[in-house]
């Protein structure tokens, strides 16, 4: 047995590296620098506001219930094998997801199962809409390539490497500015089913079809079609190993300390004062925390824009991505969710994909479209899948963020109440329209709101999507993970586990000189053709 000497913090206050926040970019990027440099040499310490790891990624209890707050993870074992960790995954290998199309006013609703599966859903398709059958296919096929082109992008190529990216991502570049809406109509389907269905998957960008780019929707839906899966124990059952491994390999994890600013010497970040006052010193710092977070609070814009102004400009302006509210149910054992299907990976119930067009509408205004005629949200059932006692969430994206921290802070009674109309409204939906009788089944209920996720990320806008995946925030025009104070980084490449853990890797490689992925944007194993 090996023995692993963990470092003390009393050893010394200066460390190789500095990573804020425990989260999954927050560990993919310690255990990253594990595996480049030795941890015992080169002391890697990550520090965690929370008690426990995870992030976003979680899993908490309410009364004897559990409850995750992600719901699927694509296949990350490429990853995963180069980390050397193993976690017991279910597959969903049946039906992926679930698509309720609501008609407004009466209680009649068309169902779409979208299996698990590349050729499942293709054939699914083509068999229910023969005349697009060609353009089903040619839309699918041209996923798979452009996703396959993500083996070629640099996370900072040089200018000799643009010919090659340009001669070998032509899908990619020709789509880089487009929204997936966009992208669907270039294939002209002739069924508006076809986009329905389709345009589910922009549910899980956390934008509606008009909105997200069409590169991480499409290569998105490419990877979870390829493999979805759920943690056996519950999704913290995944950071908990990362952890686990980082402080074997000699990592530091510091939980239940915050992070009150980050240090420069110059241009060049030199470590974090805590909020206790005491300071600790590093050759490189990177924060995995909310962006606004980060440059507003913890380095300050007056630092970043004497830094670069170009970059300091773009991230003031970086729009960040929408909150939303969480109804966790727990219920008794009268209702077979199982049975019911349930135990696929997501439902969507929605009166269409223009009613979640017009809720981002409204809650660029400020206010949540919520009504018979339109209403769209998903509702998921864990414990259908993995056992248990049983449990329900109910998900609604876009919310509006200053409303309801707004509200919470000026009266607390109020907001408790706007958050029972709220969870009424929609468990009155789902049992209308999915669940009949829910109601009496309901042993417990619990309720986040955006107010929920700036109090436990930290987040000013309450979203714990960071940067909104619109083509102007997305890819090419995202916010660089190399910030122009030296030695200061943001990895961001998107939100979701798999890019989360690319991002830790990308921010070790630009770090180690290419190390792990010789500049490369995403990770794919050696042997990939």
């Amino acid at each position: 047995m090996k023995f692993v000497m963990q470092r003390s913090s009393m050893d010394s206050n200066h460390h190789k590296i500095i990573i804020i926040g425990a989260g999954i970019t927050g560990l993919s990027t310690g255990l990253a620098w594990s595996k480049v440099f030795d941890c015992h040499e080169q002391s890697a310490l990550i520090i965690e506001k929370q008690p426990v790891p995870g992030g976003c990624v979680a899993t908490f209890a309410r009364q004897g219930f559990r409850f995750d707050t992600v719901q699927i993870i694509p296949d990350v074992s490429d990853v995963m094998n180069f980390f050397g960790i193993q976690v017991e995954l279910l597959k969903f290998d049946h039906i992926y997801t679930r698509l309720f199309l609501a008609e407004p006013n009466s209680s009649k609703v068309r169902q779409f199962d979208i299996p698990a599966g590349y050729h499942g859903i293709v054939k699914m398709l083509s068999e229910k809409y023969p005349e697009d059958g060609i353009q089903i296919q040619k839309f699918f096929n041209y996923c798979e390539k452009m996703h396959a082109e993500l083996r070629y992008l640099k996370t900072e190529p040089a200018w000799y490497e643009l010919p090659g990216i340009l001669y070998h991502c032509p899908k990619i570049i020709a789509n880089s500015g487009k929204t997936y809406e966009q992208f669907l109509r270039k294939f002209r389907f002739n069924h508006p089913d076809v986009y329905e269905i389709l345009d589910v998957f922009s549910s899980f960008s956390g934008l509606s079809g008009n909105r997200c780019a069409s590169l991480l929707t499409a290569c998105a839906m490419v990877t979870t079609l390829r493999g979805s899966y759920r943690p056996v124990k519950g999704f913290l059952q995944f950071p908990l190993m990362l952890q686990k491994e980082f402080q074997n390999r000699g990592g530091e994890i510091r939980f239940n300390t915050t992070v009150r600013k980050i240090l420069t010497d110059g241009n060049k970040a030199s470590g974090v004062e805590l909020d206790d006052g005491s300071r600790l010193y590093s050759d490189y710092v990177v924060s995995t925390a909310d962006t606004q977070l980060t440059f507003e609070r913890l380095l300050g814009y007056d630092v970043l824009k004497k830094a670069g102004k170009a970059y300091s400009k773009k991230a003031y302006e970086a729009e960040m991505s929408p909150s939303g509210i969480a109804i966790h149910l727990g219920l008794d054992d009268g209702i077979d969710l199982k049975g019911m299907g349930f135990d696929c990976g997501y439902n969507v119930l929605t009166t269409g994909m223009k009613t979640h067009q017009l809720m981002f509408d409204e809650w660029e205004k400020g206010n949540l479209l919520m009504s018979d005629e339109h209403f769209h949200f998903g509702v998921i059932s864990p414990s259908a899948m993995i056992g248990g006692k049983q449990t329900l969430i109910i998900h609604i994206v876009p919310v509006s963020a200053n409303y309801w921290i707004e509200l919470r802070e000026r009266n607390y009674e109020e907001y408790s109440n706007e958050k029972r109309r709220i969870a009424d409204f929609y468990i009155g939906k789902t049992e209308e329209f999915l669940i009949p009788g829910l109601r009496e089944h309901i042993l417990m209920t619990d309720i986040s709101t955006p107010a929920t996720y700036a109090r436990y990320i930290g987040s000013p806008t309450g979203s714990n999507f960071d940067m909104m995946p619109v083509p102007r925030n997305f890819g090419k025009n995202r916010l660089k993970g190399r910030t122009p104070v030296n030695n200061l980084f943001l990895p961001k490449f998107s939100h979701g586990i798999w890019p989360s853990m690319q991002a830790g890797l990308q921010v070790v490689d630009m770090i180690s000189g290419g190390k792990i992925m010789n500049g490369n944007a995403s990770y794919f194993r050696k042997s990939a053709k």
